[in-house]
């Protein structure tokens, strides 16, 4: 076994806490394995929105939530979202906004849209890793 010495940061879209709210237990111990590493997960505030229906109903999704940090879309994530999807000739704001998160932080991404955030890490000149959930 090898030890790990630094802690990784990820950012997950909407389909990893989807698969988290439908229970997958592989996804959820993948979860977990990041948090016992020493790993930040970052989810993107609209990711999340997304996927929370009824919070009192979806207590697996909301103690993940919990263990990450949530990031605000706000007025100055506007223009550079907006430019990435013109450049990309996609659309999805979200998409967009956990590509420009993962690439501000330097982040790998968990997403069940890899080849759009692929696309869009392309359009924004970083290479960064994409895991499925």
């Amino acid at each position: 076994m090898v030890d790990k010495l630094q802690s990784e940061t990820y950012v997950y879209d909407a389909g990893v806490l989807v698969a988290i709210d439908k229970s997958r237990d592989d996804v959820l111990r993948r979860h977990e394995t990041r948090l016992a590493g020493g790993d930040r997960i970052i989810v993107p505030a609209p990711a999340a929105a997304q996927v929370v229906r009824d919070p009192r109903r979806q207590a697996r999704l909301m103690l993940a939530l919990r263990t990450c940090d949530v990031v605000p879309f706000g007025a100055d994530d506007v223009a550079p979202v907006g430019r990435l999807l013109a450049g990309a000739g996609t659309a999805d704001v979200i998409d967009g906004f956990v590509a420009l998160t993962a690439a501000q932080f330097g982040s790998a991404v968990v997403t069940s849209d890899g080849d759009d955030i692929r696309h869009l890490l392309k359009t924004l000149g970083v290479r960064l890793a994409v895991f499925a959930p």
